[in-house]
């Protein structure tokens, strides 16, 4: 199974839920609201604080070579 994220301004949003229900394909559609008036360096606090303890990278045997598969994805534009 796959989860997509996709952002839309609030305007937009009521329309694309209604869309995505009517697809048979999509199983769920969860609503989650950002506030846009907060600041980047407050946001990535936030997040970061709410990743701690999670162990994100456990299965990463190699930091080098993964942050060197990291690059090559991003040269091939993935």
């Amino acid at each position: 199974m796959t989860i997509l994220k996709v952002m839309v301004d609030d305007e937009q949003a009521d329309e694309l839920k209604r869309l995505l229900h009517d697809i048979s394909i999509v199983k769920y559609v969860e609503e989650e609201q950002i506030n846009t008036d907060e600041p980047n360096v407050t946001r990535i606090k936030r997040i970061l604080d709410a990743a701690k303890g999670k162990n994100l990278f456990k299965d990463i045997k190699d930091p080098v070579e993964w942050q060197r598969e990291i690059r090559k994805e991003w040269e091939r534009g993935f």
